[in-house]
């Protein structure tokens, strides 16, 4: 058969004005859900349709459709409809004997009762008009959040003066609260009573189209990273004059970037920090970056860059594994340390000064780490000396523990300030306090102070001046790999964890383990990229970072192993073993042994270890008898007190130089119990020469040995 015309001119238009009338009133009802103020603006609307709409028998039956199937009351639906209809006689009646001045809008005066002329509400009353203010609103944005809701929105007043300000939405339902608003941006004033001012409210609410106001600048959720002037979702697309960008048909509000805030002193601006983190478009290569990078700071560059890209995906790695690693970079003053730290902060934001870790606020800390999503954040000046609360919070940010706080209410909710950024710390102090607890969640870069080349020099001058014209786009080069990062880190992680740990063992280089992790995490994204087809150029091959990765792991370790309590206490025991506090024979002492020995091992178990084949040196140590003096020689040394016995005992049990304990063995004076170590493992010096007696006595001396006198007197 084939297919029925149909004559459009013949289709009666009210039954489509009907038809669409369900469907609009459906999807506002639907889109209003359980929120109250958007059902009861649904309600309003529909109604407003029923009036227009005019036929009463229509009525009931779709006020009687929609309270079934929203489960509403047919009151709140007739209630309004006479509301509408009251009023709306009411101004029929008022604007009939009201003549409007020239230019008014007739439609707006007859329908809403009253209108805007040149920068003024006029109201329609039986006595006349009513001036109800000097201004006019222009609704322009709802800015939707549940903490901080508002408007934004222009004011004209009728002597052609303009403003663009933001208004908490909650202030728009007090008059007082709204004339205050609006009178501390200038002469605007209104007159009118609350029912003006609600009708009015009531004309523009329609007219604020929703958008996101972007709280957490850097990587966003629904797949875009967002600078304070603009986003890139893989082009890049800035803000409009209002601070609006678009993505996927929703509205994002950067306040940064607005008309609103242009005009704020720099004393009296809160986003002044948001202004530094800006797309700057660059004609620069990435790999050309990252060769001059290398040029300018040699091997750490490698580190560096692979680092700068982990940061850029570190929600997914943190999202994998709950941690991420510092980036330390410890040196004297001009070694080049700051340099770096600058060149690595600049891909993200135009030359942010650094947060000083001895002066900087908590608050000011933590609203730092989690500002930006997916960004380095560079924090100065560190020694083992900072508050404690702010060496604490490096310590979590590791893992990713952000600030916590209670709210001012009445049930136990709280707040909490994520840590969203990598840190680069900086400083001339290598970072041992706590048991190197910070080193330990770092990858340390060491500099020295060096003379430069002519060449050397003129690279640095090109890097920082690429630097100052901006260089911010290149973190949209990296952006572009984010699902491949995504999709294979967890099995690439692995592969190098195993692989480099299997390494480091087969050549017996010591490693921490928790060093290891961070390394392999920045090792992991740039695998990843260069095993796409379209790989970027890092200036590097992934063997040569992976190599420089090992070489630094052992250094780092055995770094981090000369400065931990382990050798605290042995340092001490030297020390105690000079000025006569402790005796070899007595306290401990040191044998060559080459045969079998019964001991129990760090499990708990009796195990034989046989030295028959490859003889060793064991120290034996009355731990009974020294630790006492150590925690007394800490106390006198450090102010505080020395780590305790068990905790010592648990780290020597896990030390690669422990053997075991033994049940009895000879010291000078008696039979005890002893811990074993091989000795040369240990890296202490417990050996002293002993001096041999002079018979002499210097006093005497005979005719032979006493040297002439040079002069004769």
């Amino acid at each position: 058969m084939g297919e029925i015309e149909v004559d459009v001119d013949l289709i009666d238009p009210k039954i489509v004005d009907e038809e669409l009338f369900i469907i609009t009133a459906e999807k506002l009802l639907v889109e209003a859900g359980e929120n109250l103020s958007k059902r009861g603006d649904a309600i309003n609307q529909v109604c407003q349709q029923l009036f227009e709409m005019n036929d009463p028998v229509k009525e009931d039956i779709f006020i009687t459709y929609l309270s079934k199937q929203f489960h509403l009351t047919k009151k709140i639906f007739t209630e309004k409809l006479k509301t509408i209809r009251d009023s709306s006689r009411q101004v029929d009646e008022q604007s009939s004997s009201v003549e409007l001045p020239e230019g008014a809008d007739e439609m707006m005066a007859k329908k809403f009762g009253f209108f805007a002329h040149h920068g003024k509400y006029y109201f329609i009353t039986k006595d006349g008009l009513f001036k109800a203010s000097n201004f006019t609103v222009k609704p322009l944005f709802h800015i939707y959040s549940k903490s901080d809701n508002k408007r934004l929105v222009e004011i004209s007043n009728e002597h052609g003066f303009k403003r663009i300000l933001d208004i908490p939405s909650k202030s728009f339902v007090s008059v007082e609260q709204f004339q205050q608003a609006v009178y501390g941006e200038g002469c605007y004033i209104f007159f009118g009573t609350k029912i003006h001012f609600m009708k009015i409210l009531e004309h523009i609410s329609n007219d604020f189209p929703v958008c996101n106001e972007l709280k957490t600048l850097g990587w966003q959720r629904e797949g875009f990273y967002a600078f304070a002037n603009g986003i890139y979702n893989g082009k890049w697309q800035p803000t409009d004059e209002f601070g609006i960008t678009e993505h996927k048909k929703s509205k994002y509000f950067s306040p940064a970037f607005s008309v609103v805030y242009s005009d704020v002193r720099e004393d009296d601006d809160e986003y002044e920090n948001d202004r530094y983190f800006i797309w700057q478009d660059s004609s620069v290569k990435f790999g050309d970056w990252c060769k001059l990078m290398i040029s300018v700071y040699d091997e750490k560059a490698i580190i560096a860059i692979a680092f700068l890209i982990a940061s850029i995906f570190r929600d997914l790695i943190y999202e994998k594994y709950k941690i991420f690693p510092h980036l330390f970079l410890f040196g004297e003053k001009q070694s080049g340390k700051s340099q770096l730290a600058w060149s690595l902060s600049n891909v993200f934001f135009n030359n942010l000064p650094a947060f000083n870790l001895n002066s900087g606020t908590q608050v000011g800390f933590f609203r730092r780490l989690s500002r930006v999503k997916n960004c380095i954040c560079w924090f100065d000046e560190y020694t083992n000396d900072i508050d404690e609360k702010r060496f604490q919070s490096l310590k979590s940010a590791y893992d990713g523990m952000g600030h916590e706080k209670g709210k001012m209410t009445k049930d136990n909710r709280t707040e909490i300030t994520k840590v969203n950024s990598s840190c680069v710390i900086s400083g001339q102090y290598l970072p041992t306090r706590d048991d190197n607890a910070l080193f330990t969640r770092s990858i340390l870069l060491s500099f020295e102070r060096k003379k430069y080349t002519d060449e050397e020099i003129h690279n640095y001058d090109r890097l920082k001046d690429m630097e100052l014209k901006g260089i911010s786009s290149l973190v949209g080069d990296v952006l572009r790999f984010r699902e491949d990062v995504d999709r294979s880190y967890g099995m690439t992680f692995s592969a190098i964890l195993d692989m480099l740990k299997d390494e480091l063992i087969q050549e017996n280089l010591p490693f921490d383990e928790r060093l290891l992790r961070n390394f392999v995490s920045i090792l992991t994204p740039v695998q990843i990229i260069l095993n796409t087809t379209d790989p970027l150029d890092f200036g590097f091959t992934y063997d040569q970072i992976y190599l420089l990765a090992k070489k630094m792991i052992s250094e780092l370790s055995i770094q981090i192993s000369s400065s931990e309590a382990v050798a605290s206490f042995w340092n001490l025991v030297e020390f105690m073993l000079d000025h006569g506090d402790v005796h070899e024979g007595d306290d401990f002492k040191i044998e060559s042994y080459a045969k079998k020995i019964k001991v129990t091992d760090k499990t708990g178990k009796k195990v034989e270890v046989d030295f028959s084949e490859s003889p060793v040196q064991l120290l034996f140590i009355r731990f009974t008898t020294i630790h006492p003096l150590y925690l007394q020689t800490h106390r006198q040394q450090y102010g505080k007190n020395g780590v305790d016995m068990v905790s010592i005992l648990h780290y020597f049990k896990h030390h690669r130089a422990y053997v075991g304990a033994i049940d009895s063995t000879r010291f000078n004076t008696t039979n005890t119990s002893a811990y074993l170590f091989r000795y040369e493992d240990l890296g202490v010096n417990l050996v002293r020469i002993k001096e041999t007696d002079n018979t002499q006595n210097p006093d005497q001396f005979t005719e032979s040995n006493k040297q002439p006198d040079d002069l004769p007197f």
